[in-house]
Formats: C-alpha cells, structure tokens, sequence
C-alpha cells in the first residue's frame, strides 16, 4: 500500500540563476499584430458633420423679431451676459419678461451668440424659453465679419 522510505532523497534540478527568457517570438507577433492593423485599418479623418452654411439675412428677414443677444463672457471666470433688445437681463429675469410680453400675443425671437459663448450657455438660455408655456418663435442667427 504505502511505499517504503529508503532514505534516498529526491533533488529538484534547479534552474540556471539569471533566469534567460527568450521574448524574441513575442517580439515577432507583435509586430505582425502592428502590421495588420495598420494594413487593414483606415486613415480617414472623422467626417466633418453635415452643418448647413450660414445664410446672412438682411433687414427684412429679422423685421418682427425681437433681438436676442448672447454676449462672450468680459474675463475668463465670469459667466456670458444675457441682452434682450439692448438691456442686460439674467435667465430669470429673460423669462420674466418673455412671459410679460406674450400675454401681449406671439413673441418671436432672433438669438445671436457671440463665437466664444459656451454652447452649454446657449442650451441654458434655450431651455428658459422651452420651459415657458405660449406661443414663442426663435430662430438663430448669423453675423457677417465686419
């Protein structure tokens, strides 16, 4: 059943000291996995999104509507300015005064935002005039580079 202890003991070969590795077949795949990608992958940039080009309007295109201003913020920590027809006016203020005038009928709104205006900015101003129940158009607006 048991086998029986002659007093010979059994010795492990050890291993060399430094321990060689040959990675050069790691080396090898890897590269070949590099090669294949880069073979079989494209080198076309994201495609631009489709974004209509701006068409200046002229005076008669904005006749009706009321000038809605997003003015770049004046240093790099403060927050962009509100102008509803010329006169500075925080988001609650703007929603105050867009739910005066339309108990007077429709208003009809032409935003223009200044290039450096963060668009989440933009979004925020957007969503005060959403969450404002009655009869609200607006549309955004071009300026050409003088």
């Amino acid at each position: 059943m048991f086998a029986k202890n002659t007093g010979q003991s059994f010795r492990r070969k050890k291993g060399s000291a430094d321990g060689n590795l040959d990675i050069t077949p790691m080396i090898d795949v890897t590269f070949l996995m590099l090669i294949f990608f880069m073979v079989t992958s494209t080198m076309k940039a994201t495609p631009d999104k489709d974004i209509p080009p701006a068409i200046s309007g002229d005076s008669a295109v904005a006749a009706g509507f009321t000038e809605l201003g997003i003015l770049s913020p004046a240093s790099a920590g403060a927050e962009s300015q509100v102008v509803l027809d010329a006169d500075p006016v925080t988001l609650n203020g703007l929603r105050e005064e867009l739910e005066r005038r339309l108990r007077g009928g429709q208003v009809r709104l032409m935003i223009h935002a200044e290039r450096d205006v963060r668009s989440g900015f933009v979004g925020e101003v957007e969503g005060v005039i959403n969450e404002i129940e009655g009869n609200i158009e607006y549309k955004f607006a071009v300026r050409d580079r003088r």
